[in-house]
């Protein structure tokens, strides 16, 4: 079994759970407020070192994501009257559930399979004819004029940077999916500080 299996942090399961069940809250009042939430799913390259240096090389590289994305989404992100234009994300280190049937599989699945989830929440695509994106009797609006998905794929060259390898994005159709995005911590084999939440 990976090292990470042996170990679980303090808190209580029900603790967790309340926990978790504070950031669906979150995300849905995000939603009413008409943000669009994304599943995301984080894959990279076999990276050196233990568990903790993974995480944290993962951690960066998440960073560095939302930093260039919020630069195609807002216009002027430092501004306070733009500020709710930038994207939110909030995840969490994940771990495979290991079946049976594909024991053999893993030595094939880099870093023991930790990978990154987290639940993004932008505004919506821009609705301006391509090439504007702000218009003078209009709210502010977001500068993408595609999906999060499209975007990636357009501006794959900009986020796929060694050592991350894919971003697979899913629109959220029912619900907010924080049981699924944070289902490690939920279950106990990740730390609160291991959640990441960027704005």
């Amino acid at each position: 079994m990976p090292a990470f299996a042996n170990y679980r942090y303090d808190l209580t399961s029900n603790v967790r759970a309340e926990i978790v069940q504070g950031y669906d809250q979150m995300i849905s009042r995000y939603v009413r407020e008409g943000k669009i939430p994304y599943h995301v799913n984080f894959l990279f390259r076999p990276l050196p070192g233990g568990e903790k240096v993974r995480k944290e090389i993962m951690t960066g590289e998440i960073e560095r994501v939302h930093k260039t994305l919020t630069q195609h989404v807002v216009r002027k992100s430092d501004k306070d009257n733009w500020k709710h234009l930038r994207p939110i994300f909030i995840g969490c280190h994940d771990r495979p559930v290991w079946k049976h049937e594909k024991e053999l599989g893993r030595a094939y699945i880099p870093n023991d399979g930790l990978h990154f989830n987290l639940i993004a929440l932008l505004p919506p695509t821009n609705p301006l004819p391509l090439g504007m994106d702000q218009h003078p009797l209009m709210p502010r609006q977001s500068r993408l004029h595609v999906s999060l998905a499209d975007h990636f794929a357009e501006k794959e060259k900009a986020y796929l940077k060694d050592p991350l390898c894919g971003i697979h994005v899913t629109v959220i159709i029912t619900g907010t999916m924080a049981d699924y995005t944070l289902k490690t911590f939920k279950h106990g084999y990740a730390s609160s500080d291991d959640i990441l939440i960027l704005k």
